[in-house]
């Protein structure tokens, strides 16, 4: 019986960082004045004010832009996930790291002040 109960645990722990934090992570995006372009990686993704649920293994790089005002381009911080050395020590898995889950985007919120052009 503790053996059944250890391989149920054994699965069900493959790919914590998966379960636990998922693939994704959602970052929310505002500027000051509000309308700005952002993109991700060269790719429009939305009008500040707005949210999006992002890959944890997929952007690194994001740009703003408004007409009449300076373009912001910023480096995507990313981080490695502690929730994903449970599933690395335990059962040796890739699975977090195939799907992007050792990842996690250092921040949730950004803001981006805008400055007029000159």
């Amino acid at each position: 019986m503790k053996i059944l109960a250890i391989l149920f645990l054994a699965i069900g722990l493959s790919g914590c960082a998966s379960i636990i934090s998922g693939t994704s992570q959602d970052i929310t995006f505002d500027s000051n004045p509000q309308g700005a372009k952002v993109y991700l990686d060269g790719k429009i993704m939305g009008t500040t004010p707005f949210t999006f649920s992002a890959a944890k293994n997929k952007y690194s790089s994001l740009r703003v832009e408004k007409e009449g005002y300076v373009s912001i381009n910023r480096t995507v911080g990313k981080s490695f996930d502690p929730v994903a050395l449970i599933n690395i020590f335990w059962d040796l898995s890739t699975t977090d790291a195939l799907t992007g889950a050792v990842f996690k985007y250092d921040e949730n919120n950004f803001f981006f002040d805008l400055q007029p052009r000159n």
